[in-house]
C-alpha cells in the first residue's frame, strides 16, 4: 500500500485510502464471516430486524444533543444507518481517544498469539532496567491490560504532564505503586501506554508497523493516523480514522477476530479479552456499565454489551447477541473532564436505550 508520511508535534503517521458502497461487499451471505477489507455492504432497518422509527429515535437525539458528530449502525456486517451531523462526513477521520485502548489490547494479542509475549509475563522483564523499581516486580501484561497494576494516575493530572515529560516510559513507572497488583482498579492511559512499549519490546520492531501488517491493512483501514511518543504508537489514546473504519474493529470482534477467510486475531483471544475479568460499580463505567475485560467496557445485561469507550463520547458498542455495532463519534476539543462525562453518558442512553430496544422489538 503506498502510504503519506507526516509528522506533527508529537509524531503521526498518516495514510490514505477510500471506501464506498458496494451491495456485493461485506455482508453478503455466505459460508465466511463478512470479509471487512471489502466496502460496507448497506441494508435497510427492517431487512435486518431492526425497528426504523426507534432509530430514527436515536437519530433525532444525536443531532439534538449538538456535539455527536457520526452515528452509524450496522446488523449482520451490513450497513443501516449513516449519519454525520456538523460539518462531518464519511471521509471525516475522527480522534479515538481511549477507543485506541482497545485496539492496542487487540495488538497485544497478536503478539500473544504469535507466542512473542504471554500475560502471565512481568512487566519488569520487558521494560528498560534502570526505569523499573522492587515494587513493580509482581505487576504482570494481564494487570496492565485489566487496569489493575495498581499504579496511582489520574488522567485528569498525569496525562498533560506526561506527554510533556519526553519519558513516555519512564514518567509512567515512577508514579508510585498505591495498590497490591490485582486487587484494585486504577484506570490508566500509562499503563495502556506500557502495553505498547512491551509489544515493540516482543517483537523486536515498531508496535505499528505491527499493528498495520496484521490488524489495520487487513481490515482495510487506510485512512487516519496514530500518534506516537517514544518511538513507538500512543498505547491509550491518539489513534484516529474514519467512522466506517471504526465499525469494521467492532464487527471483527462480533466474528471472533476473523474476516472473511482470514484469521487476524485468535477466537481465543476475542473469548478472553472480551469478557468481565474486573467487576466494576456503574460509577466506574462511564455509563458504559460494570466490568472491564482487555482494555474494554463490559456491561452485564439482556443482552450483554462489549464496549470500546473515548473521551466525550467516542464508541464502538458491540452486543453479540444481536450481531450489533453501533458507532458514534463526538466533538470533545472544548470539553473539560466533568463536561466529557456528561456527553458520554448522554451519548450511551442514545444507544442502550433507543437503539438496542429497536433491535430487541422488532
Amino acid at each position: 500500500m503506498k502510504r503519506l508520511h507526516a509528522f506533527l508535534a508529537l509524531g503521526v503517521l498518516l495514510v490514505a485510502g477510500c471506501d464506498s458502497d458496494d451491495p456485493t461487499g461485506p455482508g453478503d451471505p455466505g459460508g465466511n464471516p463478512t470479509d471487512l477489507s471489502q466496502p460496507w455492504a448497506t441494508s435497510t432497518p427492517v431487512e435486518e430486524g431492526i425497528d426504523p422509527t426507534g432509530l430514527m429515535a436515536a437519530v433525532d437525539s444525536a443531532e439534538s444533543l449538538g456535539y455527536v458528530r457520526s452515528l452509524l449502525v450496522l446488523r449482520n456486517g451490513r450497513l443501516v444507518q449513516e449519519e454525520y451531523f456538523g460539518t462531518a462526513s464519511r471521509s471525516t477521520v475522527f480522534d479515538l481517544h481511549s477507543v485506541t485502548k482497545t485496539v492496542t489490547a487487540l495488538v497485544v494479542g497478536m503478539a500473544v498469539d504469535d507466542g512473542a509475549l504471554d500475560v502471565d509475563d512481568l512487566m519488569v522483564d520487558w521494560l528498560p532496567p534502570d526505569d523499573v523499581r522492587p515494587d513493580h516486580a509482581g505487576i504482570t501484561v494481564d494487570h496492565l491490560l485489566t487496569m489493575t497494576s495498581g499504579i496511582e494516575w489520574s488522567d485528569e493530572v498525569n496525562f498533560r504532564p506526561w506527554l510533556e515529560s519526553g519519558r513516555p516510559v519512564g514518567y509512567v513507572l515512577d508514579q508510585p505503586v498505591v495498590a497490591t497488583p490485582g486487587e484494585e482498579f486504577i484506570y490508566a492511559t500509562g499503563g495502556s501506554h506500557l502495553l505498547s512499549a512491551i509489544v515493540g519490546e516482543a517483537i523486536g520492531g515498531s508496535t505499528l508497523a505491527f499493528a498495520e501488517e496484521r490488524l489495520l491493512d487487513p481490515l482495510g483501514i487506510t485512512e487516519g493516523y496514530w500518534i506516537f511518543i517514544g518511538g513507538q504508537p500512543l498505547g491509550g489514546a491518539g489513534l484516529a480514522m474514519q467512522a466506517r473504519d471504526m465499525a469494521r474493529l467492532g464487527q471483527l470482534v462480533l466474528q471472533g477476530g476473523r474476516s472473511g477467510d482470514r484469521q487476524l486475531v485468535s477466537q481465543r483471544w476475542i473469548d478472553e479479552a472480551f469478557v468481565e475479568r474486573v467487576d466494576l460499580p456503574v460509577s466506574e463505567g462511564f455509563g458504559a456499565g460494570q466490568g472491564y475485560g482487555y482494555q474494554v467496557w463490559t456491561e452485564a445485561g439482556n443482552p450483554r454489551s462489549v464496549v470500546m469507550i473515548g473521551f466525550g463520547g467516542q464508541f464502538v458498542w458491540m452486543v453479540p447477541e444481536f450481531d450489533l455495532v453501533v458507532v458514534a463519534t463526538s466533538q470533545w476539543s472544548t470539553s473539560g473532564f466533568e463536561n466529557s462525562a456528561d456527553q458520554t453518558n448522554a451519548v450511551s442512553r442514545i444507544i442502550r436505550d433507543l437503539i438496542i430496544p429497536a433491535v430487541g422489538d422488532a
